[in-house]
């Protein structure tokens, strides 16, 4: 009886009640902390996907031996580059801020618009404008829209400020028109051409496939846990206004409603492939797709690597008389 009554008596169902709370609680503790670090993460991430910091640099995201490191090193406008005279414009756009260009008048009777980069000013397309107006083209360079407040929508949503331009090229009597992008500046021609044609041809130079599966292969992003980045994608495309999935110039090309296409890539180039351009290529609903791939290791910089024959190959496509419908390596 003795050893029955000292024998310790167990955990008292008050105490179980409180140390199951007190787990609990620790518990959901460690969880929404770990929710609040992959989500406050990620939202990192994807901030600098919308917003990267080239572009509060003052740079665009195109590189290369040759390229100049950013605009400041052009000269100010078409008359100090090329001597040509130009008229400054501002285009209203629906939805979304005035965008500024240039008019340089021209002998023909198409006209070319231009797009640059990423956080591209229309200075970044003096080089295109010299051998285009040296060609007689009439044409129309845009800013890319993209800065530090704004951030950028990788073509998706510039495609309205090419659809503006278009128009503002309209009013001044011109129904042959068309269109050259760099990088950003490429797609969103691509969006802008599947939502409204408004080109007869397209010079497509340096064009992401998918920008999912861009930013899936950046260094920054593709070591990533899977399931992290794919947190990454759906905030970033919330930031962006638009699915990332969706973001999909390959899938534009398939609505290129007639117009000739001229695909230019890097074969070295670290942030879009030669599949992408490929992909762009085959999805085009043009007979007249081309592809050009130039042996140089920057992005967007093919213009610089070999001024001539990209100014020779890019105004032999926009007259019609390119040398072959082949793709040429």
């Amino acid at each position: 009886m003795a050893g029955a009554l000292n024998r310790p008596e167990g955990p008292h169902p008050e105490d179980v009640k409180r140390n199951a709370r007190s787990f609990g609680w620790i518990g959901g503790v460690m969880i929404g902390t770990v929710a609040i670090l992959w989500l406050g993460g990620s939202s990192l991430v994807a901030y600098r996907l919308a917003y990267p910091p080239f572009i509060e640099d003052g740079h665009t995201d195109v590189y290369g031996p040759h390229a100049p490191i950013s605009d400041a090193a052009a000269p100010i406008n078409p008359l100090a580059a090329f001597g040509a005279p130009f008229q400054s414009v501002t285009i209203p756009v629906d939805g979304y801020p005035a965008v500024e260009g240039w008019f340089v008048a021209g002998k023909l009777p198409s006209a070319v618009l231009l797009m640059p980069a990423a956080g591209g000013d229309r200075r970044a397309m003096l080089p295109y404008m010299k051998f285009l107006h040296a060609a007689g083209y009439p044409m129309l360079a845009i800013v890319s829209g993209d800065n530090p407040e704004r951030g950028t929508g990788w073509g998706w949503r510039e495609r309205a400020e090419v659809l503006a331009a278009a128009d503002n090229l309209r009013r001044r009597g011109f129904t042959n028109i068309k269109g050259l992008g760099v990088s950003e500046g490429a797609a969103a021609m691509l969006f802008a051409q599947a939502e409204r044609p408004v080109f007869r041809a397209i010079v497509a130079d340096s064009s992401y496939r998918n920008l999912a599966a861009m930013f899936r292969a950046a260094p920054s992003i593709a070591g990533l846990n899977p399931a992290f980045s794919q947190t990454v994608m759906m905030e970033a495309g919330f930031l962006l206004g638009h699915s990332l999935w969706r973001s999909d110039p390959a899938i534009a090309a398939r609505k290129l409603a007639g117009a000739a296409l001229l695909v230019i890539q890097n074969r070295g180039d670290k942030i879009v492939t030669v599949a992408d351009a490929e992909a762009i290529r085959d999805a085009a609903s043009s007979p007249n797709a081309e592809l050009w791939v130039v042996a140089a290791d920057g992005h967007g910089d093919a213009i610089y690597e070999d001024p001539e024959a990209y100014a020779s190959r890019v105004t032999a496509f926009l007259s019609g008389s390119s040398p072959s419908m082949e793709e040429v390596r």
